[in-house]
């Protein structure tokens, strides 16, 4: 069930972090020279000078009350006809106009064409239309042809001699083989595709990537440890347990039940391990990542994708335990809310006053739209 953002609330915590969604989301808003209404990855400041596609995407997913479905569609069209010959997607376009589609790393994003499919589904379920996505359908179909997999598992495979930037949000990590998020989001890709191709009449569309999608499924647990009851985050580089993924993982269906208990409760035991002020680490305590992509002193042990607490996952962390655990997922989600109020909303913080990005928009867009989930399911039960 959905529950609008705008029915009546008492939590203060709640209703703070809806103003401050439709705050940051109104200044980070602008026009661009391509001819969209553009957001920046954060309001104000000069940080991430560029329309970013997950970035906007998490925005249009999270919060679509406070971004026009007509601006969606304009980014999507532009995305579409700069989709590179081989089929490559943008990763972001800066302000200045400048298609890029490589970010760290010799290889285009790998999640820029996952991106795109949600971005579309997105659209879809705001504007309360599917005919024009046939128009848009076979550029979705070649772009997430560019997406390298292994054949027999379906799984997104980045190559241990070769790393790239595969999710943005660990965009500067050399997490290679098999990729556990970027799979998960071509898990979600896939579905997408197949609900798409059903709209519009291509049922055979349809079958093949609902095929994909389960073949996914299937294989996730190739990357699971049984040690941590978390998956890992690749299965060469950086083969270590990782938060972001796993939570991810049980918020889109990707796992069965038992799976989805197994990971709760393993987040709710190990929550001193990456909680820091309901702010949430990649890794648990004391792990840092084993290999970068980027090599930089702003990338050390501790600092931005490296060991840092992001607002980005709260909500992921939120939604699963919170089904093993009532009431703790709500608590942590207030507990960011709070603060937020209380300390102002970055990109990640760490200990000893680390802050990175003011006034970031993934840092309140993706915890508002699990607390919305959450508290749309809590109406279902009464």
């Amino acid at each position: 069930m959905s529950l609008s953002s705008h029915q009546p609330t008492n939590d203060p915590a709640f209703l703070h972090l809806q103003r401050e969604v439709a705050r940051l989301l109104a200044h980070a808003r602008r026009d661009h020279p391509l001819g969209v209404t553009a957001y920046t990855p954060a309001a104000f400041g000069e940080a991430y000078p560029a329309l970013y596609l997950r970035d906007f995407t998490y925005m249009a997913e999270s919060a679509p009350e406070y971004v026009p479905a007509a601006h969606v569609r304009a980014v999507i069209e532009l995305l579409v006809r700069n989709l590179s010959s081989e089929g490559h997607c943008p990763e972001r376009i800066t302000n200045e106009g400048e298609v890029i589609y490589v970010c760290h790393g010799a290889r285009p994003a790998g999640d820029s064409p996952l991106f795109l499919a949600k971005l579309c589904r997105a659209y879809a379920r705001q504007a309360g239309e599917t005919a024009w996505l046939a128009e848009v359908f076979p550029a979705l179909a070649h772009t997430l042809a560019t997406v390298t997999t292994e054949p027999a598992t379906g799984l997104v495979w980045i190559d241990p001699a070769n790393p790239h930037t595969a999710y943005g949000f660990t965009d500067t990590i050399a997490i290679t083989g098999r990729h556990l998020y970027c799979s998960l989001l071509l898990f979600e890709a896939c579905g997408i595709l197949a609900e798409i191709a059903g709209w519009i009449g291509h049922q055979a569309d349809a079958d093949r990537y609902q095929a994909r999608a389960d073949q996914i499924r299937a294989n996730l647990p190739l990357l699971w440890s049984p040690e941590h009851q978390l998956f890992f985050a690749g299965s060469h580089d950086c083969r270590q347990a990782d938060v972001w993924g796993s939570a991810y993982a049980c918020v889109i269906g990707a796992v069965d039940a038992p799976r989805h208990a197994a990971i709760a409760h393993s987040l709710l035991a190990k929550r001193d391990r990456f909680l820091l002020r309901a702010q949430v680490r990649h890794l648990l305590v004391p792990e840092f990542w084993q290999r970068r992509i980027v090599e930089a002193d702003w990338t050390d042990p501790g600092e931005f994708q490296n060991g840092a607490y992001w607002g980005t996952a709260t909500g992921w962390v939120a939604e699963t335990i919170e089904t093993v655990s009532p009431g703790t997922g709500i608590a942590l989600l207030r507990e960011l809310a709070e603060d937020f109020a209380s300390h102002g909303i970055w990109e990640c913080i760490g200990p000893r006053g680390y802050t990175r990005v003011a006034n970031n928009l993934s840092s309140v867009c993706l915890p508002y739209a699990s607390w919305k989930r959450l508290r749309g399911r809590d109406e279902h039960r009464e």
